[in-house]
């Protein structure tokens, strides 16, 4: 199916590619809007997403427009039904949602790991060839130093593909391969690779 518009949801910001603007469109959130990949306050949400889409001549249609909502690797089926309700209240008339990992090339030898400064997943095939996905959030371990050390237990002998945005992910690219010898590479694009990636209208 064809969209008129893709979405990707993350904690820091909203990223939007439409059929009726050539760039993608990059709005920043207030703290707490989203946590985790998950919408954490709805009033909040609402008022941005409404602003961005007033701003930029969005979803005026008499029929509504449809949407492609890219969200974080971690959603439950009821987090999906949750988004859903939310996004029926701006005239989509149709909303498909799909999660991150989707747009990954995962194969025996490599693991992504989307991360940002509050959380970071963890995807990677299995012995069955089995996806897997592990969400871990950055206040559970006591330093950064936990964190590398956890990536690379997890990760095992793998190479490890980095995206997403923020600080720590800065960190984990600075420091992965050279304390665990680990073949560790990093997008150019790591911020928008998974809404560049998705097509819509073609």
């Amino acid at each position: 199916m064809k969209f008129n518009n893709i979405l990707h949801i993350t904690d820091d910001y909203l990223y939007l590619k439409a059929k009726k603007h050539k760039n993608i469109i990059k709005q920043k959130l207030a703290l707490n809007t989203v946590y985790g990949g998950k919408i954490y306050n709805i009033k909040k949400f609402m008022k941005i997403f409404e602003k961005l889409l007033n701003e930029n001549h969005l979803n005026n249609s008499l029929f509504g427009e449809t949407i492609k909502i890219i969200v974080s690797s971690n959603y439950t089926p009821a987090d999906i039904t949750f988004l859903k309700n939310i996004m029926t209240c701006f005239n989509y008339r149709k909303i498909v949602i799909e999660k991150e990992l989707n747009y990954y090339k995962l194969n025996d030898k490599n693991t992504y790991i989307n991360i940002f400064d509050n959380y970071f997943n963890v995807t990677f095939l299995d012995e069955y060839k089995k996806i897997n996905n592990i969400y871990m959030e950055t206040k559970s371990f006591y330093n950064n130093e936990d964190i590398l050390n956890y990536i690379n237990y997890i990760t095992k002998d793998k190479e490890v593909c980095l995206l997403g945005s923020g600080d720590l992910l800065k960190e984990v690219f600075a420091n992965l391969e050279n304390k665990f010898d680990k073949k560790t590479y990093i997008f150019s694009n790591h911020e928008t690779l998974i809404i560049a990636s998705a097509k819509a209208w073609i």
